[in-house]
């Protein structure tokens, strides 16, 4: 397996905080220069600590300060795209007919792969699946499946690659190219009927997985009818970031196809070595993690120059490194102070909103409540 490339309990307030230390003390090396709380700090940190809540994210839950709100979300399984919005049903009904109206207006560049749009098919239920040309530039035997359901003022969206190489003029690829349309129509019918739309704060119950707006029902072994693995490949990842101090931010990341061959403290003597040179550069603290039904949990807290070339902070944990599989996926989870997340505003800032204090307080009261979700997998 590879590294994907995007690998980038209530809160108990003052008492919480000082549970901390002594569980990071216990579970790896000793702190390494994160410098004792004075009292601005620790008043800093509880705001956050006061208003921790649960949040499900992919087949796990994670304490969350309600300062920190959801920016992204995004959820594949088995290559395809899944996502929900929430909307009433005339709106669904007008987004139905202004994408079909969209996709009939586009003309291929050469007229052989015409129409753009191939065919609108509905099933029971109110599922509607659109099938047409991926681009404009390919060949039509390219394909891209849209399907959509509107279930509890929420839209949940499905989108599939596939391809389609029955007609005549494909056939002398018949020899080595075969078409699946039939069987990632099959897929996509099948995750669009176990789409449920879930609540802003909803702790759903049974296997599965959790995105923004909805939930996917399934087991992490439940194979998925027209994919073309027979085992489950889910991708999950949300960032949050906090609502005034916007260049505070946690992307938290889980995927089930990655194995490594290392971890993360394997790793960090290179990037250390990589960073001699900044003037920033400091260890915070790097070692092992204890989380409750997680193994192989490890982190490295940093300071560094930012790209706003100010000090800031890069925290990672990562988890199920070399045990990455269904029921153990692997987990990245990285926390930044004093940068802005991709596609946010990057006003000029002189320094970062935390201390080297505040931040690993922060860090420490999300990133160990991270557990699996009972019941999810």
């Amino acid at each position: 397996m590879t590294r994907n490339n995007g690998r980038w309990e209530r809160g108990v307030k003052g008492l919480l905080i000082g549970m901390m230390a002594m569980m990071c003390a216990a579970c790896g090396e000793p702190e390494q220069g994160v410098p004792e709380m004075n009292e601005q700090e620790r008043q800093t940190v509880e705001a956050y600590t006061e208003t921790l809540a649960p949040v499900c994210m992919g087949r796990f839950q994670v304490e969350m300060p309600e300062q920190l709100a959801l920016r992204s979300s995004s959820l594949t399984v088995n290559s395809a795209e899944i996502s929900a919005r929430r909307m009433s049903r005339t709106m669904f009904n007008q987004f139905i007919d202004k994408r079909q109206d969209e996709l009939s207006s586009i003309d291929p560049i050469h007229k052989q792969d015409s129409p753009y749009l191939k065919n609108v098919i509905e099933r029971n239920g109110g599922i509607v699946i659109i099938d047409h040309n991926e681009s404009r530039h390919m060949p039509d035997a390219a394909r891209m499946l849209e399907g959509y359901k509107f279930d509890g003022l929420t839209m949940l969206s499905v989108k599939l690659k596939a391809i389609d190489v029955d007609d005549d003029r494909y056939k002398e690829q018949w020899k080595f190219r075969t078409s699946n349309k039939a069987d990632r129509l099959k897929q996509v019918e099948y995750l669009l009927r176990h789409l449920h739309p879930r609540k802003i704060g909803e702790m759903p119950e049974g296997p599965g997985l959790c995105f923004e707006n909805g939930f996917l029902a399934g087991s992490a072994e439940e194979r998925i009818p027209g994919a073309a693995l027979k085992s489950r490949e889910e991708t999950v990842s949300m960032t949050f970031v906090d609502r005034d101090r916007r260049d505070v931010y946690i992307n938290l990341h889980t995927d089930n196809t990655v194995a490594e061959n290392d971890t993360l403290l394997d790793r960090t003597s290179a990037a250390e070595k990589a960073l001699s040179d900044d003037t920033n550069f400091s260890v915070l603290r790097r070692g092992k993690v204890v989380l409750k039904g997680i193994s192989q949990a490890e982190e490295w807290l940093v300071t560094e120059t930012t790209d706003q070339r100010i000090k800031g902070h890069y925290f990672n944990l990562e988890a199920n490194s070399k045990v990455g599989s269904p029921e153990t996926p692997y987990i990245d989870i990285s926390f930044r102070n004093g940068d802005f997340p991709h596609g946010e505003d990057r006003p000029a800032i002189d320094k970062a909103s935390l201390t080297d204090a505040e931040a690993v307080g922060l860090w420490d009261a999300i990133t160990r409540t991270f557990r699996p979700r009972p019941g999810a997998f």
